[in-house]
Formats: C-alpha cells, sequence, structure tokens
C-alpha cells in the first residue's frame, strides 16, 4: 500500500518518525522544503495520484501552510474520483479544532481522524500503531468490496458479459420465432417452439431483470462512480426500451395467435392486419436490438482492464 504524507516543513522530523510503518506500507515523505507561494510540483501531483491513500499532518503550522491546503484539496479531488475512502487526517498538536479551521482543514471534524499529539516516544508509537490498525481495516475492507466472494474484477466482469449475452440470445430466439406469418405460426410444431423459446426466454428474465438492478451498487464498489453512472444508462436502457419496450411489444403477436381460430381464421381483412402488426413489432426490435448488442460490447470495453 502506497502512502502520501502531507506535511509542514516543520513537521518534517514527527512525518518521519510516524512514516516508519509496517512493511505493508510504503510511505512517501517529500523532503524537500517548498517556498510560500510556489505550485504543486507535479511530482507532487504525481506521488498523491499514485498512492493508496494520503495522510495529512495537521498543526497549527500546517493549517497555516498554502502548499498544504493545495494537496489536501488536490487529494480530496482524487478521493471523489475514486469514490472511497482517500484522506487520512493525523492531528499532530493539542487544541486544534478542526470544526473552526479554515478551508479545506474544516471538513475534517465530520470523519474519522487519528490523535498523535502526544510527541513522546510511546505516544509516537501508539500514534503509528492507529495509523497501520487504521491503513490494514480500510485495505481489508477495499478487498471485500472489489472480491466479496473471492472472485477477481475479470471473472465479475466475464459473468456480467455472459448474461448479458445470453439475454440478447433468448430475446433473438423469440423474435426468430415469430418472423413466420400468422397462419404458419399457429401450426403445432410452430407453436410448440415458440412456447419453448418464449418460456425460456421468460424464465432467464424473471431472474436477470432483478439481478441486473440489484448489480448497480457492487459495480459502484468495485469499478468506481462513473462505471456505476454507465452501468445505470446501459440498465435504464435495458429495462425501458428493451425489456419493457420492444421486446414487450412482441405480446401483441402472442394475444394474435391466441386469438387466431375464434377471430383471425374467420376475417381476412383482421387476419392481414394483425399479421402487418407483427411484422412491425419483429421489425422495431431490430434496431433495438442492435444498439443493445453495441452498448453492451462498449459497456464491457470500459470494464475490462
Amino acid at each position: 500500500m502506497r502512502v502520501f504524507i502531507s506535511h509542514a516543513w516543520e513537521d518534517k522530523p514527527l512525518a518521519l518518525a510516524l512514516a516508519q510503518l509496517p512493511d505493508f506500507i510504503d510511505a512517501w515523505v517529500d523532503v524537500r522544503e517548498l517556498l510560500g507561494g510556489e505550485k504543486l510540483d507535479p511530482t507532487i501531483i504525481t506521488a498523491i495520484e499514485d498512492s493508496h491513500v494520503f495522510i495529512v499532518l495537521i498543526s497549527r503550522i500546517s493549517l497555516a501552510k498554502a502548499w498544504v491546503a493545495q494537496e489536501v484539496n488536490w487529494a480530496m479531488e482524487r478521493e471523489a474520483q475514486k469514490d472511497r475512502v482517500f484522506v487520512l487526517p493525523v492531528v499532530i498538536e493539542a487544541g486544534i479544532d478542526l470544526a473552526a479551521s479554515a478551508p479545506p482543514f474544516q471538513q475534517f471534524a465530520q470523519r474519522l481522524f487519528i490523535d498523535a499529539s502526544d510527541r513522546s516516544d510511546s505516544g509516537t508509537d501508539k500514534a503509528r500503531t492507529a495509523i497501520a490498525q487504521t491503513l490494514f481495516h480500510w485495505a481489508s475492507d477495499w478487498l471485500d468490496r472489489m472480491e466479496p466472494k473471492g472472485d477477481s474484477n475479470r471473472r465479475f466482469v466475464d459473468t456480467l458479459e455472459r448474461d448479458l449475452v445470453e439475454f440478447q440470445t433468448r430475446l433473438y430466439a423469440v423474435k426468430a420465432a415469430l418472423a413466420w406469418p400468422l397462419a404458419t405460426l399457429v401450426k403445432d410444431d410452430a407453436v410448440a417452439h415458440l412456447v419453448q423459446v418464449k418460456d425460456a426466454y421468460n424464465v432467464f428474465t424473471e431472474q436477470f431483470i432483478p439481478h441486473l438492478v440489484g448489480l448497480d451498487a457492487e459495480i459502484r464498489w468495485r469499478f468506481g462512480g462513473a462505471a456505476q453512472k454507465g452501468f445505470a444508462r446501459l440498465m435504464t436502457f435495458i429495462r425501458n426500451e428493451v425489456y419493457h419496450g420492444a421486446a414487450f411489444a412482441l405480446n401483441d403477436v402472442i394475444e394474435s395467435i391466441n386469438a387466431f381460430d375464434t377471430v383471425l381464421s374467420q376475417d381476412a381483412s383482421a387476419l392481414a392486419t394483425a399479421d402487418a402488426r407483427r411484422e412491425t413489432r419483429v421489425t422495431a426490435l431490430e434496431p433495438v436490438m442492435a444498439e443493445l448488442v453495441e452498448r453492451t460490447a462498449d459497456y464491457v470495453d470500459t470494464l475490462r482492464p
């Protein structure tokens, strides 16, 4: 785990002492002194971006340092992008009221922070232990969220892609079964085939659609907010334009088949109208299915490493 430690130059001895963390933590402490008003060095930005956690040491001196505030602002932007906790405040001086501090430090009053204000050797050891334990718990939580059942993200994406393709395949089978004229569709073998593919589609979608809705939170955990928003758009399209839209409209054809013996077989005009409606419903599904295939492929590609 890579950790960036932001601090005032005057607090560097304590920063170096607190950086002596367990082997699973690689702490980065800048040994240079930044001058007042200096912009963030690209090296600093890269170090923050490449870190798993950003630690800021808060003292009365660091609260007054413009570059520390710049680093904190940059880190908070990264936290929003990561959509997970990224910034860990460590208060190294007693009597600091975070709620009364100036932005961006004021926001830390409402979140977990480590108290490292005891500068004795035992106090520093205790603070190091608290930091290490916090980072260990964070790392464990990330692993639980990323791999709740021991599965990798690659397997998750493969399973999602498989289910989406299965949905497309079963819907294509229904569409193909309804491509024949109504007079053909009412024959015994055609009806048997239609019932088979329609039931298979219904059984699959009864589980698939609710499952798809339930994946929203897991995708956010695994891949972040941007991936979750993309998935929400895909899910909305599947649910509204496909499942409740063009695919649902095919039920009109099923109703025509059910009415064939009692109504349509005895009324040539009604049969022609129903058959034209069947062709319209089937044809309308084609561009929707093409868009579904394209959207699915594009989205799955965004999840692959």
